[in-house]
């Protein structure tokens, strides 16, 4: 198994703490603060009450999934996660799962500087691009990820084990320059 990427990614106003199982209530906690989340992927505005324990089984179990909660340095308040796949779908790029912040502390730039931090830390690992996806039609999402740095890159069909077949928009960001 590889080495993983650090466990505590620290920024000026947040830390990031890797979660593994056992952490389950403090992740579900945020999904719930979130939930808005999951209406785009599941359908439902509220995560269902295993969605924690199967993000940390699938982070334990998969090679190169980690997932991070993201804390306020100051108080300590847990105000969101991110969670991404490294090396998938291929070796030099990386698939951002998920980056949600609390609906009470939004719009302060938290996801922002989050995901700054998960970017320098793959830059660090040789990782030179992180793609996402979300809904085909989720403009707002689309939005978002724009202003995150993200391009377009593609619209596909996926297969989603809640929703069944639904259309994706794929989204990339460059992080460093490769080298073929």
């Amino acid at each position: 198994m590889a080495e993983r990427i650090a466990a505590e990614l620290i920024t000026e106003r947040l830390r990031l703490e890797r979660l593994d199982p056992g952490q389950e209530e403090v992740l579900q906690a945020v999904f719930r603060a979130a939930g808005d989340h999951f209406t785009t992927v599941t359908g439902r505005p509220e995560p269902d009450p295993e969605a924690a324990r199967r993000e940390l089984r699938s982070a334990e179990e998969v090679e190169g999934r980690e997932v991070f909660l993201i804390r306020l340095q100051e108080g300590d308040e847990a105000v969101g996660a991110v969670g991404f796949w490294e090396r998938h779908p291929q070796p030099d790029v990386a698939l951002l799962g998920m980056l949600l912040i609390d609906v009470s502390h939004r719009k302060r730039g938290y996801a922002r500087e989050a995901l700054q931090a998960v970017e320098d830390a793959l830059r660090g690992r040789g990782i030179v691009e992180l793609r996402t996806g979300v809904g085909a039609g989720d403009v707002a999402r689309h939005a978002a990820l724009r202003a995150l740095g993200f391009e377009p890159l593609d619209e596909r069909r996926h297969v989603s084990l809640d929703r069944g077949r639904v259309m994706i928009a794929l989204f990339h960001k460059q992080l460093l320059e490769r080298d073929d």
